[in-house]
């Protein structure tokens, strides 16, 4: 086991700290180092927009050139607002970090550090599997673009070097003259996109083992008071000699302190969150459609497809690891269920009553003050593409999306069920 003092530095944290330095996000780098990181990695990650946004003004009369860069659009909007988001959140991650740290030098026994180590062990290779999944998506997307360049004719038509570019694109009228540098722009841009989300995701992922590893640290201490108990019971022990009463009080200190983490990391991603599910479920809604008005063309398929299985799997695992807060927040009450809390002193219960109190309020992550992660919602996250065919197929194409979302009340959960039309697109051929 790596000394816990050095724990960031471990082989458990290699990916997010690998990528969060690429990227200009790791807050232990001197500022300037990380500005000399961040700056590029943003400016390529965003700046795609611009012929990006270009191109939709062109594209407005093409259906199939318009679902074709629109996913790719918000796909850059979010991963340009994971950067930003997190730079200017630096205190907090650097907090959370700190936070980490504390959390292992706090650790008294083998058997509480074995269990810290089994969460970060599966954050570690949660991350890793997050790293080469996201990585293997943006080789994929080049690759479709290196395999176009190679295998077509270019003298074929005009629009042909646009459609061999990762994105839908517009340069001007010099795209020809100028391709293999746009080529590398765009390539760049996939490499800056990639970075970005892993950078932002696989730290996520790391924070949420850990606290999920703290709460059962804090679950096994109390499961283990009032275990040693003798004939010579005493059930008004004098303050100083009760020992259940200091493990307790023990306790409680550090579900506060793992609440706090828990709640600090919610405030960091609760922004990120709200847009990168709204979008998300937007932009995997047209790739969807994509993918069907292009079932007959293989190569037309791979690139949508490819984003389409990304944004779901990426959407998953957010709203997955958030379940795992959720479940780990309660298990200091069970634990203290199957404790012998019976055998312990009055102001010994009073404590474990009001670890108990707290736990009845799972921590959350939300997106913004919305909706809840949990595997729940993701189930329940409804959506329905609606096409209605008329004699011509172009004539009326009306996207619905049905959202269900789970709101915390005062007393109990409120469903609400939100049917919004995110995307309501007519087009009129007849004319």
């Amino acid at each position: 086991m790596t000394e816990r003092k050095d724990i960031l530095q471990s082989r458990y944290y290699a990916i997010p700290r690998l990528y969060m330095t690429l990227a200009g996000l790791w807050p232990y780098h001197p500022i300037r180092n990380r500005y000399l990181h961040f700056v590029p990695t943003f400016t390529i990650c965003s700046i795609i927009l611009i012929p990006m946004l270009m191109y939709v003004h062109i594209a407005m009369t093409d259906l199939d050139d318009l679902f074709e860069c629109m996913p790719t659009i918000l796909i850059t909007i979010i991963f340009s607002f994971k950067l930003a988001s997190l730079m200017a959140n630096s205190k907090k991650i650097k907090a959370c970090l700190k936070t980490i740290e504390d959390d292992w030098l706090s650790l008294n026994t083998d058997s509480e550090e074995a269990i810290l180590q089994r969460h970060t062990i599966h954050g570690q290779y949660l991350t890793i599997f997050y790293a080469v999944f996201m990585l293997t998506t943006g080789l994929l997307y080049i690759f479709k673009s290196i395999v176009l360049i190679m295998i077509e004719d270019t003298s074929n038509s005009s629009k042909l070097p646009v459609t061999k570019l990762p994105f839908r694109v517009e340069y001007g009228y010099r795209i020809d003259q100028y391709f293999y540098p746009i080529v590398i722009h765009c390539y760049l841009t996939v490499y800056s996109h990639v970075t970005a989300t892993v950078a932002a995701d696989t730290f996520y992922f790391a924070l949420i083992q850990h606290a999920c590893g703290m709460f059962s640290v804090v679950g096994h201490m109390l499961e283990h008071i009032g275990e040693d108990i003798n004939e010579n019971f005493n059930l008004k022990p004098h303050k100083i000699n009760d020992k259940d009463y200091n493990q307790a009080l023990n306790c409680l200190r550090k579900h506060l302190h793992v609440i706090k983490f828990a709640e600090l990391i919610k405030s960091t991603f609760a922004n990120i969150f709200l847009v990168s599910v709204s979008l998300n479920m937007i932009g995997g809604s047209i790739c969807g459609i994509q993918v069907l008005m292009n079932l007959n063309d293989a190569k037309d398929i791979v690139a949508p497809l490819a984003i389409y299985i990304a944004q779901l799997t990426h959407l998953f695992f957010q709203f997955w690891q958030a379940q795992f807060l959720l479940d780990y927040s309660v298990v200091p009450y069970e634990s203290i269920c199957r404790a012998n809390w019976y055998y312990t002193s009055k102001r010994c219960r009073k404590l474990l009553l009001l670890i108990m109190s707290r736990t009845i309020l799972p921590c959350r992550i939300t997106a913004g003050k919305v909706a809840t992660l949990s595997i729940e919602s993701f189930g329940v996250v409804n959506i329905t593409l609606l096409f209605h065919s008329f004699p011509n197929f172009l004539t009326s194409l009306l996207l619905r999306i049905n959202m269900t979302f789970f709101f915390k009340g005062s007393k109990n959960i409120n469903v609400l069920f939100y049917d919004a039309a995110f995307f309501s697109l007519i087009v009129s051929m007849s004319e």
